[in-house]
């Protein structure tokens, strides 16, 4: 059987996962579909905002981080600028990987069992009726709007604290296709709608029918058909463990 994966995550944020992976006997061909790009001084009024959300952090009833890379920005800019992380705030993170920085300034996140903005809001804390309740949520520029919408229904103020830009890698024509031919890669990790898409178009149709491609929720697997992506996997939670166990079942099954 061949075990090798394609890890898709940016730079710097994929060793833990292949460690474990590779430790379990997969061989990882990491190759980011996405580069990000933080906002500096350079960046005129994005990087103001950002810094203003950072520096009123305090105004919050609710801080979520809804990725890793939003993480690691977030928590350089509070201990920057706070001497120590303001009280009264509770906070929550999409997944292990997103809360991992935050160790750095002893805050504990709260996690829901999948790792998805759906899995969030089925988190006691944010059930609830949010009226009188100001929310804040990192990310990158741009992406989904249904936390923050979801929030606003159930009363909160939501704003947005972007940290980053997400850029997309380019290839030449047919350079991804024989990344997967070389490699003998049967396996895919993505975790954006953007990712799958990206991936889609650089495919033969013959590798389309064949990978198995994995995602954390069913929203991003519900694109696969009109791609023309044959296996599609969802697992909701990607970690080494939750990966590992996902892996386990499709090798199994195929």
């Amino acid at each position: 059987m061949n075990k090798s994966i394609l890890i898709t995550r940016p730079q710097g944020q994929a060793a833990e996962l292949i460690s474990a992976l590779t430790h379990a006997n997969w061989h990882c061909v990491h190759q980011p579909l996405l580069s990000i790009a933080p906002y500096t001084q350079d960046s005129g009024a994005a990087f103001h905002t950002m810094k203003h959300h950072i520096m009123n952090l305090d105004i919050y009833d609710v801080v979520i981080s809804v990725s890793g890379n939003a993480s690691s920005l977030a928590v350089d800019l509070i201990d920057q600028y706070w001497p120590q992380p303001p009280v009264g705030i509770d906070w929550y993170a999409v997944g292990p990987s997103s809360a991992q920085a935050f160790k750095y300034l002893d805050i504990d996140m709260h996690l829901p069992l999948a790792n998805h903005s759906e899995g969030l809001l089925e988190l006691d804390g944010l059930k609830q009726d949010l009226s009188h309740k100001k929310v804040l949520i990192f990310r990158g520029e741009g992406g989904r709007e249904h936390l923050a919408n979801s929030l606003t229904q159930r009363g909160a103020e939501v704003h947005y604290c972007e940290l980053y830009q997400r850029q997309p890698v380019r290839f030449a024509q047919g350079e991804l296709a024989t990344l997967l031919h070389t490699h003998k890669i049967h396996y895919a990790l993505l975790t954006s709608g953007e990712m799958l898409h990206q991936l889609a178009t650089q495919l033969t149709e013959e590798q389309k029918q064949n990978v198995h491609v994995i995602v954390p929720s069913e929203r991003i697997a519900n694109m696969a058909p009109a791609l023309h992506i044959e296996h599609i996997h969802v697992c909701p939670k990607i970690n080494a463990q939750g990966l590992l166990d996902c892996l386990s079942k499709i090798t199994h099954s195929s």
